[in-house]
């Protein structure tokens, strides 16, 4: 259970009370990651892939993000630099073990570089829409 401070008064909010930003933070974060990979890599494979991503990454920002946003926000900071660096290194190590349990099928598409672009950008736009979505109230700083 979480506890916020607003006028005074301490609400107490659970996990149900969050699982619609929850869900909100995911489809507006997959929606960003489409856009993002359109403008990095523009071609007509990527506009067509541009209806298909939102899908393909609701999955892994579900399985990774989202535990750890409701881990983060046990004390919420919005834009806090040390989130982003936590959601930049998490999209990393999950991209990378994604990479190695589907057995290197895809090496001729690896790009060490282009993945770790992809990565720090799924992290970032995350930490965005989490800091927009999630974090309304912040305890305030004494």
């Amino acid at each position: 259970m979480l506890d916020y401070r607003q006028e005074g008064r301490v609400q107490s909010l659970t996990f149900k009370d969050f699982f619609p930003y929850h869900i909100l933070t995911v489809i507006c974060s997959s929606v960003s990651y489409a856009i993002f990979m359109v403008i990095i890599e523009p071609s007509y494979r990527a506009i067509i892939a541009c209806f298909i991503i939102p899908f393909v990454t609701l999955i892994p920002y579900s399985i990774a993000a989202v535990p750890l946003q409701f881990f983060l926000n046990k004390c919420p900071k919005r834009f806090n630099i040390f989130y982003l660096l936590i959601y930049c290194v998490v999209a990393i190590v999950f991209l990378y073990v994604s990479y190695k349990l589907e057995g290197g099928w895809s090496i001729p598409i690896f790009n060490p570089r282009r993945m770790i672009v992809w990565a720090i950008g799924a992290g970032i736009i995350y930490w965005l829409w989490d800091s927009v979505i999630m974090q309304k109230y912040e305890y305030p700083y004494y």
